[in-house]
């Protein structure tokens, strides 16, 4: 939690280490991101010599912190007061500039002048709006991908050859009624669910805390490409089978391994 049993002190909680015990890791590492920018940079550099006994505003910080931002000057615990819209942890895509969504992009603007001019701050939020978007087209083509196999019944295995989902069902898992999920699926299936769980997420979240390395090279674009090939790889593999069997008349049967497993 925020504060620990033995100390709980406000002073604990607005330091970013508390937070980052659980935001952290591949699928959310706002910790990470916020760590790589230039927010977290200054933190390691000075962050010892704050006094972490004041209140959340610029006048006593140099850089914002996840408390700062999160829970703000009075210390709000509900910390989704402050966040940009929800979206299953950026696994949907949402237009944030919206006019339906104005006033939280008006928040956010606000928030960021406690150190910077509104058209910058502005401006980084655009810039976030424009990386997102970059990354769902990727996503697009990579469900098309998917879509298209499965209708032909070309992915090893299909679901209806799995051991039943959660449900009690046999659903594609990117398909309405399916779960996105790690397990019982094919490879190509794994592939997409890394995509959207961890590269697609790691965009939006490391542009929302201006990590630009992370958006870029180290755990969003970059990776996602890769991730795309990988995926078209694999269609190329399964159709080039699919062909090749159906010229030597062979009517392949999904493994009996794909119905067992410790889910």
């Amino acid at each position: 939690g925020c504060h620990t049993r033995h100390e709980f002190k406000p002073s604990e909680a607005r330091k970013p280490e508390t937070c980052g015990i659980c935001h952290m890791g591949v699928d959310h590492a706002e910790w990470e991101f916020w760590n790589n920018s230039y927010h977290g940079k200054i933190y390691a550099m000075e962050g010892d010599q704050w006094d972490w006994d004041q209140k959340m505003n610029p006048k006593n910080y140099r850089a914002p912190t996840c408390a700062y931002c999160h829970m703000g000057e009075d210390g709000n615990h509900n910390t989704q007061n402050m966040q940009t819209v929800y979206n299953h942890m950026g696994m949907f895509q949402v237009n944030r500039g919206a006019p339906r969504y104005k006033a939280k992009r008006d928040a956010w603007i606000k928030k960021c002048q406690g150190c910077h001019s509104p058209r910058f701050a502005a401006e980084q939020l655009y810039a976030m709006d424009e990386q997102i978007n970059i990354s769902f087209t990727k996503w697009r083509e990579a469900v098309a991908i998917l879509v298209g196999l499965y209708l032909e019944g070309l992915f090893d295995p299909m679901p209806a050859d799995l051991a039943p989902d959660w449900t009690g069902g046999h659903t594609m898992n990117l398909l309405p009624g399916g779960q996105p999920r790690f397990y019982n699926v094919s490879r190509i299936e794994r592939l997409a669910v890394e995509m959207i769980v961890y590269q697609v997420t790691a965009v939006y979240k490391a542009a929302a805390h201006f990590s630009i390395d992370d958006v870029s090279y180290n755990a969003g674009a970059f990776p996602m490409d890769r991730q795309l090939i990988e995926i078209k790889d694999e269609a190329s593999k399964l159709r080039r089978i699919s062909t090749l069997e159906k010229e030597v008349g062979i009517e392949h049967v999904a493994y009996d391994f794909w119905k067992h497993g410790e889910y």
